[in-house]
């Protein structure tokens, strides 16, 4: 193009066009971030509405939770027959096109409170894909601002245990887990163990942390 001659330049084109691709790539990492915040936000939601659906299933059922989130899918609340426990399907947005169901477990009891038999529930959710992102994890503060009973604030404790544990080590945190929900799947006196002692389920869990262990054990 000739000095005197109006219009742009094809130089100029190229310089624009490679500034905004400078601007992209830099950009880049500020979007990932932001979009890995809301993964975790998306996530974390979800299993609160779990949380608060199989809460109000077993209080209403009177009996343990299995973990088959079909059931509070195709079940009506006992109270609001217009609604289902669980109105809406979501999976971790990490899983991509995998639709791998959120871990859940729940147990029902009953205690005396005073002169009342009152329903003592306590429900564990954790992420399906929480060996790859630890951050998938619901704050303990979800749970104490649910008036959570002796039942779910045992369990709060022994979850953010494990969680300050196991920190960003997202192995390790689920099989910590998998383990917690284990024991309360098949030991019976749980519950009064974690009573008595509680340590006694993160000692099954931690077996080597010298902080859990009794004094006999560490040779005093």
């Amino acid at each position: 193009m000739l000095p005197n001659q109006r219009g742009i330049s094809v130089y100029t084109v190229l310089s624009v066009i490679l500034f905004l691709a400078l601007v992209f790539i830099l950009a880049l990492p500020y979007m990932y971030n932001l979009d890995k915040e809301k993964n975790i936000d998306d996530c974390t939601t979800s299993m609160k509405n779990i949380w608060v659906a199989v809460t109000d299933y077993m209080t209403d059922t009177k009996s343990d939770f299995n973990g088959d989130l079909n059931l509070l899918r195709n079940t009506r609340k006992q109270n609001d027959p217009k609604n289902y426990y669980l109105a809406e399907t979501k999976f971790c947005p990490e899983s991509q096109r995998q639709k791998t169901e959120y871990i859940v477990f729940g147990k029902y009891l009953e205690e005396m409170v005073g002169t009342e038999l009152k329903a003592n529930t306590g429900v564990l959710v954790f992420c399906p894909n929480l060996a790859d992102f630890p951050k998938h994890f619901v704050d303990k503060t979800f749970y104490e601002n649910m008036s959570p009973g002796k039942l779910q604030n045992f369990m709060i404790d022994d979850v953010s245990y494990i969680d300050q544990q196991t920190k960003s080590n997202g192995k390790l945190k689920n099989e910590a887990v998998l383990k917690y929900i284990n024991i309360w799947k098949t030991d019976k006196d749980a519950y009064t163990r974690r009573m008595a002692d509680s340590k006694s389920l993160k000692r099954e869990i931690f077996p080597n942390n010298p902080d859990l262990m009794e004094a006999t054990d560490l040779g005093f």
